[in-house]
């Protein structure tokens, strides 16, 4: 980097910490990823639904496959015998008189397991039904916001005292700018330019690395601030329901008669 290149380096140092003080503290603070999410503080998850309704379909094929395996056992523990019996007959002739003896009896006693998987997919889709319904008609919590707006208050002050502090460092590492100024306007190649942006630079980098641990510190207090707030479910907004007048209800009415 040449030296003019540097003076314009410390040069950008003094005036950002100066336009950091121009700008609201809170500006690229909440605009993006941070403490209070992409979406803002007080806003309630929009795939908590989603995920509810997921966790109902997995519910429900854990129900489905329980029913299937107490089939399959009542299968194998009632009507082995009858099984067995069905496969000795149709295995050499499946049109005979024998194995249509035997499917029919091992029909009629696989039917109690059937009946049962029947009543068992039944409750699970009445389960499911009822879950569904749960996640259509619960209302998903949210931070309290005042509890958020004291968070993001807070924080607002101490990016403000941080960005001050830093604004004070700065303003007593000026005379080491202004001499870096006056002596790399009469040799900017010179050595004398050099050790003046070296000393006006090694005055500065304190600041600005107490500013950025100051300002991490306030996030982390933020997020703090929020994961301890309390959880409240949303009041809904009251919709007004319009009204109609007698008159026009009874002009509505009288316009709806057929004529004859």
């Amino acid at each position: 980097m040449t030296n003019a290149q540097k003076l314009f380096a410390v040069f950008g140092v003094a005036t950002g910490a100066a336009l950091v003080l121009a700008v609201p503290a809170s500006a690229n603070r909440f605009g993006g990823p941070g403490p209070f999410g992409d979406r803002g503080p007080g806003r309630p998850n929009p795939q908590a639904n989603a995920q509810c309704l997921r966790n109902c379909g997995q519910l429900d094929g854990f129900c489905l496959d329980s029913a299937r395996n107490d089939a399959q056992t009542c299968s194998v523990s009632t009507c082995s015998t009858e099984r067995q019996n069905a496969e000795d007959a149709c295995s050499m002739d499946h049109r005979s008189a024998a194995c249509q003896s035997a499917r029919t009896a091992l029909g009629t006693c696989l039917q109690p397991c059937r009946s049962a998987l029947q009543t068992a997919v039944r409750a699970c889709r009445t389960a499911r039904q009822t879950c569904v319904a749960t996640c259509a008609t619960s209302v998903p919590t949210q931070p309290d916001p005042q509890c958020i707006t004291g968070c993001r208050t807070t924080q607002k002050s101490c990016n403000t005292t941080a960005t001050s502090t830093e604004q004070g460092c700065v303003a007593d590492c000026n005379s080491l700018i202004t001499t870096a100024q006056q002596t790399c306007a009469a040799g900017p190649g010179a050595s004398a330019c050099t050790t003046a942006l070296q000393l006006a630079q090694a005055c500065l980098q304190p600041c600005n690395q107490a500013e950025r641990t100051a300002l991490q510190a306030c996030t982390q207090a933020a997020q703090s601030c929020i994961a301890a707030c309390p959880n409240v479910t949303p009041t809904p907004t009251a919709t007004a329901t319009p009204t109609t007048s007698t008159g026009s209800t009874t002009a509505a009415i009288l316009r709806a008669r057929p004529r004859h």
